[in-house]
């Protein structure tokens, strides 16, 4: 329930009222010592130590915007990758680029190429040698390659 201050004019004596909004709009404070009506005063909306930095504020001003990605209000876009970085999370362009996307799929559609031609070799070979899984195995993936391919791998993922 709100609370609402009046001062007498007469002999400046202040009062506090705890009563409803519809209560204040329709009562009219009286003075104890004077019997002369009070005027309402527009009083600071109170910020006591248990309030502070607890969201008293929300909404108070049209500063920030919800965040869905840190699933809560942020008052700026810094403030918001600060959060998402504290808790893992990588930037969209510290990724690579605007082209990130594109050249991730691209690669990937590559990979699944390069399978797929494998396969049909491997295919290829088996009915070439007539079932023998053996021969198109070591024809389709000769040694020298597996080894190389190996290193690459190695390589790129800093084992080596």
């Amino acid at each position: 329930m709100p609370i609402y201050e009046y001062k007498c004019d007469s002999c400046n004596g202040t009062s506090d009222h705890f009563m409803t909004w519809q209560t204040a709009q329709a009562v009219e404070v009286i003075c104890s010592r004077c019997d002369v009506p009070k005027r309402k005063l527009i009083s600071a909306p109170a910020k006591t130590a248990t309030l502070w930095n607890s969201g008293w504020n929300s909404g108070l001003s049209n500063n920030g915007f919800y965040s869905y990605s840190a699933g809560q209000r942020v008052s700026n876009a810094r403030e918001e990758e600060t959060i998402m970085k504290s808790r893992g999370y990588v930037n969209e362009k510290d990724l690579g680029g605007e082209n990130f996307y594109n050249d991730y799929m691209t690669e990937k559609k590559n990979e699944r190429d390069t399978l797929d031609n494998t396969a049909k070799t491997y295919r290829e070979n088996l009915a070439k040698f007539e079932g023998d899984k053996v021969r198109a195995v070591s024809e389709t993936f000769p040694a020298h390659e597996m080894l190389k391919q190996a290193h690459e791998y190695d390589t790129k993922k800093g084992v080596v």
